[in-house]
């Protein structure tokens, strides 16, 4: 019989993903990180870089991961190279052996090897409590869960906590015509007819933050057309020629109750009409019985303002599924003092892969 003298550490350079979307299936058997059409998309065909992803191995198969996403930032009007970390993932006989922190380690030298400065990442119940232990990153902030319900009969919180499963299907939306006629600054973003508009909308949005996600054209297809399973809606507004607003919104069954989440929100401070999107989002909601509008923000973003004076209301702590942290890790002396300011930070679902 073959000796366990523990698992072997390694940069994973297998040519396909069986092994991983086996270690996947320990645990999500099912659900998107289990299946090829999805891994392939997120590790190989992300516009910013593939994934660097180191393993634990024993006896030929991959007990452990920890995985990130390499991901453009724009930080004071300047390009730079971070990453996201994702789909952290250790097999149940292996749990409790301190995988995760070594895999993670690994990986942060691999970063700085490919030049990537820092990695950022929102850690699950699970692993917060061993980053927080072995000061892996650094807890900087949170984003705040917000809420619109439009379902007035319905007791909606009292169900959002249910029993109910905690994700469904998705849901297919229809936007009758007349909607778009009665709102004729809004209609449907195209990636490839809107290129230009949305180029000059993009470096105007991205002056006006110090720290967001390079949200080029590429990384919207990416992130929001070509991903597997899901199913988003883009919208923009056009005032006086020119785009003034992006919004990404996607329907889904959540805790029992049909939820329309806005991933994304971009608006230009100077917009003639702020609330103009949001407005057409909730009436779109609304026309298909959807129980709720969900966004996540800082709450010192203007985002998370106009969602305040839309009508949305911040979901307290205590009611959380989840505290939705915000951790960093600088891996290099050339990384930016400012990414450890959450203030400086603009973030939405759209950041965070599970959205």
């Amino acid at each position: 019989m073959e000796k366990d003298e523990g698992p072997t550490i390694h940069l994973y350079n297998d040519s396909g993903f069986s092994r991983i979307l086996e270690l996947s299936e320990s645990t999500y058997a099912g659900r998107e990180i289990a299946d090829s059409s999805y891994i392939n998309w997120e590790y190989l065909n992300n516009p910013d870089g593939v994934a660097v992803i180191k393993v634990a191995e024993s006896f030929g198969k991959i007990v452990s991961q920890y995985v990130v996403l390499p991901r453009r930032y724009i930080i004071n009007g300047n390009i730079k190279k971070g990453s996201l970390s994702v789909n952290t993932l250790t097999h149940p006989a292996y749990r409790g052996h301190g995988l995760f922190p070594i895999l993670a380690t690994e990986t942060f030298k691999r970063c700085l090897e490919r030049d990537i400065l820092f990695t950022v990442g929102f850690p699950n119940p699970v692993s917060a409590p061993v980053i927080k232990s072995r000061k892996l990153f650094e807890t900087i902030g949170a984003l705040q869960l917000m809420i619109k319900p439009l379902n007035p009969i319905r007791p909606v919180l009292a169900y959002f906590f249910s029993r109910g499963k905690k994700t469904g299907t998705e849901i297919e939306m229809y936007i009758p015509k007349k909607y778009f006629l009665e709102n004729e600054n809004i209609s449907v973003f195209e990636i490839d007819q809107d290129s230009m508009a949305y180029e000059k909308f993009l470096t105007k949005f991205n002056n006006g933050k110090k720290i967001t996600t390079f949200r080029s054209l590429e990384f919207l297809k990416w992130r929001y057309i070509n991903i597997p399973f899901r199913k988003y809606m883009l919208f923009k507004r056009v005032d006086n020629g020119e785009i003034t607003a992006i919004a990404v919104v996607r329907a889904r069954h959540l805790y029992g109750l049909r939820c329309g989440i806005i991933t994304d929100l971009m608006f230009l401070e100077d917009s003639a009409n702020k609330n103009g999107l949001i407005s057409f989002i909730r009436k779109v909601a609304a026309y298909n019985k959807l129980d709720m509008l969900i966004t996540a923000l800082p709450a010192h973003s203007t985002e998370n303002k106009l969602f305040r004076s839309s009508g949305f209301f911040t979901l307290p702590k205590k009611l959380l599924p989840q505290e939705l942290l915000f951790i960093v890790r600088r891996h290099s002396t050339d990384c930016p003092d400012e990414i450890s300011n959450f203030n400086n930070w603009f973030l939405t679902f759209g950041d965070y892969d599970i959205f």
